[in-house]
């Protein structure tokens, strides 16, 4: 069977989004490689989302969407649900707040024209759901692939919006971990890098959309955790690699702790503490050093440079990380 006659599954987890679900499945229609099919599961939503959903499959009686709910369980239950229930080849993950661009789906199933890719990635945009307006090109920091090595360091990929997986590499890995509460979609990545081959569009072909509605966003310690859980689930595969791998992980897990810490904890001289441990760990990362002079900006400032870096020099591995 060759690509061009298998088919692709649109997974959409949903929660609380009757005010913006339309717009996604309205960019999962227009694309010039239409799934076959969409799947929305409704992970318990009480704002009407499921009559949204009915509203639109209805007047678009030309791509089969399926439904399901379930009680309140979290997005990596969600999509499981999703992934479980898909009977495409390929699964295609959109959150219900993000959109897709018309030509996603073809320019990402054409690099499956290889067998031994798994999964493609693409890059993204940030936007202003109210608007549309732009806020924000970040640049792809892994533009050529994503190996396991280095999302063994940090994921230099993207949210789940930007990805189309073999149902059966998911199937392998065993989808998302249920026990993670945050970064969930990294430690999904990092086991299919472990299994397949990762391939990316260098191009921004969706939008990551910030609105005023509800998010899903994780509870710091919460991250702090997931940050821990995914370092010690993969101890045995780090140690595997060669030490200047082992040392940037470490550095890299030490450099998100910090700015988790000094972003959402107010804890300040624990951040600190975690910047000059990366530091002293892998030197030569320039994240660490932009992380460590931030410490001592006014946050708004730290921001506005970080943004005109990016905008300007800062790619690939010159770009300033969230800090």
């Amino acid at each position: 069977m060759t690509v061009d006659q298998e088919r692709v599954s649109a997974v959409v987890p949903t929660y609380q989004r009757a005010h913006l679900i339309a717009d996604a499945l309205d960019s999962v229609a227009g694309q010039t490689w239409r799934p076959f099919e969409i799947v929305v599961v409704d992970d318990g939503s009480t704002d009407g989302t499921k009559d949204a959903v009915a509203a639109w499959a209805a007047a678009h009686p030309d791509i089969p969407v399926r439904f399901l709910w379930q009680e309140n369980a979290g997005g990596n239950a969600a999509r499981n649900a999703g992934i479980a229930a898909a009977r495409g080849a390929f699964v295609a993950f959109l959150d219900s707040d993000d959109t897709w661009d018309a030509t996603k789906t073809e320019k990402q199933m054409a690099v499956f024209s290889d067998p031994g890719i798994g999964a493609v990635y693409c890059g993204l945009r940030e936007t202003e759901a109210e608007t549309g307006k732009t806020l924000h090109e970040p640049p792809l920091s892994a533009p050529d692939a994503a190996t396991l090595a280095r999302l063994l360091v940090r994921d230099e990929t993207g949210p789940t919006s930007a990805w189309i997986v073999r149902k059966t590499v998911l199937q392998a890995v065993g989808g998302f971990d249920p026990d993670l509460r945050a970064r969930q979609d990294w430690d999904l990545w990092i086991r299919l890098a472990a299994q397949t081959r990762i391939a990316s569009v260098p191009e921004r072909l969706f939008s990551l959309r910030h609105h005023g509605g509800p998010r899903t966003a994780s509870d710091p310690t919460r991250e702090l955790r997931a940050y821990r859980a995914i370092r010690a689930k993969n101890a045995t595969l780090l140690a595997k690699h060669p030490l200047p791998v082992r040392l940037a992980a470490r550095a890299a897990f030490h450099r998100r702790s910090g700015r988790v810490r000094l972003r959402y904890m107010g804890q300040r001289w624990r951040a600190l503490g975690h910047y000059g441990v990366a530091i002293a760990l892998w030197p030569v990362e320039p994240d660490s050093w932009f992380a460590f002079l931030g410490w001592f900006m006014p946050s708004g400032l730290r921001q506005g440079l970080r943004k005109v870096w990016n905008r300007t020099i800062g790619r690939g591995g010159l770009g300033i990380r969230s800090h």
